[in-house]
């Protein structure tokens, strides 16, 4: 299927990957703020973001509605430079989804986690509805069209008796959230959408009416589509970008955190532990002969044996240790409830687990500074390895 073919007014296009996408086989870069293509034109808006550009194109063969659409969309595309979380986003979509597609009095939208659906959005509906949840099978009988309808995206209308008959079959856990705050008696029309991108659903969005059971149209469905195309390309993009900031705080080698994760985590950790009253150890690792290793059998060995200290500190993992990776053989681990007459034990456990000859010092946390406990755990250390 082409741009031509496709069934929406609105899309949204990677710039750097438009040859490889589905809906653009063919499809020029614009290069200005509109684009002819076959026998039909397009408004183009770019949208920078940090994973790329994104171009926003709006089929202006008729812009009663889908001009509306388009400022809509436009307005929640911009918004992904402002949230960091999809919650934030995800509200403004559903807003302008039940502004722009005919019928619609209010609308959801649940995110997948796993098993479950969790509702994060919602216009129209009480705020005590946000974070009911369902589950994945649940979510498959109220869609009631078949697992190759919903992995395709394929929208359902339900009306009054089916809405009825689906709700009495909601499980205990989301019965009483989705009766009391979700208006279920009171809907006579829905329309929802599994909101899927590359065969997976990520998300569900349901448009409500209360009114009439006939309230949504062809147009309805089509706007509602574009919506759906929207949110998952939106979820795409955070997702691309939340996996892009994970990968500025790991160390590639090893998959523990680096500095700049330890510094992040530092403070969070210390604020539990005052919370709980209890202690929080810091200790500073390093592999003994790591240069010599490398010379003697290749840095190949010398990452082996950097990622067997890594794993045997994700090995004394108790309740919140966490570690980090902060130079080339020098780790650092912090352990919440770990006084200082405890962390000569701990010390010993992993170095008992390892091959390689390690040397550590620790610190029970006093004060806040992390690089005055770093050095002091520094200088423990250096002196275990027999310096001054």
């Amino acid at each position: 299927m082409n741009l031509l073919e496709a069934p929406y007014p609105v899309f949204l296009l990677r710039e750097t990957g438009v040859e490889r996408n589905p809906l653009a086989q063919g499809l020029p870069v614009p290069q200005g703020d509109t684009l002819a293509f076959g026998e039909k034109t397009y408004r183009v808006a770019r949208l920078r973001v940090p994973e790329g550009t994104y171009l926003l194109l709006l089929d202006t063969t008729d812009l009663s509605v889908q001009a509306r659409a388009y400022t809509g969309l436009l307005k929640v595309l911009r918004g992904l430079l402002q949230h960091e979380e999809p919650e934030g986003l995800l509200q403004d979509l559903i807003r302008e989804a039940v502004a722009v597609v005919p019928g619609a009095e209010a609308g959801s939208i649940l995110l997948r986690e796993g098993g479950y659906f969790h509702l994060v959005a919602q216009e129209g509906f009480s705020e005590a509805l946000l974070g009911a949840r369902t589950s994945l099978e649940e979510e498959l009988a109220w869609y009631g069209l078949g697992v190759d309808n919903w992995l395709k995206g394929r929208p359902r209308v339900l009306k009054g008796v089916e809405i009825r008959h689906l709700s009495s079959l909601s499980t205990v856990e989301a019965r009483p959230a989705f009766f009391e705050h979700g208006r279920l008696l009171e809907i006579q029309a829905t329309l929802g959408l599994p909101i899927v991108l590359e065969g997976e659903v990520l998300a569900a969005m349901n448009l409500d009416n209360f009114h009439d059971p006939e309230a949504f149209t062809p147009l309805s469905l089509e706007l509602a589509q574009a919506f759906a195309l929207e949110a998952a390309l939106l979820l795409k993009a955070l997702k691309e970008r939340q996996a892009l900031e994970r990968a500025a705080r790991t160390d590639p080698l090893t998959g523990l955190g680096n500095r700049r994760a330890l510094e992040e985590a530092f403070p969070e950790l210390l604020a539990e532990a005052k919370a709980l009253g209890e202690p929080l150890a810091l200790i500073y690792w390093d592999l003994n002969g790591l240069k010599a290793l490398n010379d003697r059998e290749g840095h190949a060995a010398g990452d082996q044996a950097l990622k067997a200290l890594a794993q045997a500190l994700k090995n004394l993992s108790r309740r919140r240790d966490l570690a980090f990776r902060v130079g080339g053989d020098e780790f650092v681990s912090l352990h919440l409830g770990l006084s200082q007459g405890e962390i000569p034990a701990l010390i010993a456990r992993l170095r008992q687990s390892l091959p390689y000859g390690v040397a550590a010092g620790g610190v029970e946390v006093e004060g806040e500074d992390l690089e005055t406990l770093l050095r002091e755990a520094d200088r423990r250390m250096y002196r275990a390895k027999g310096g001054p």
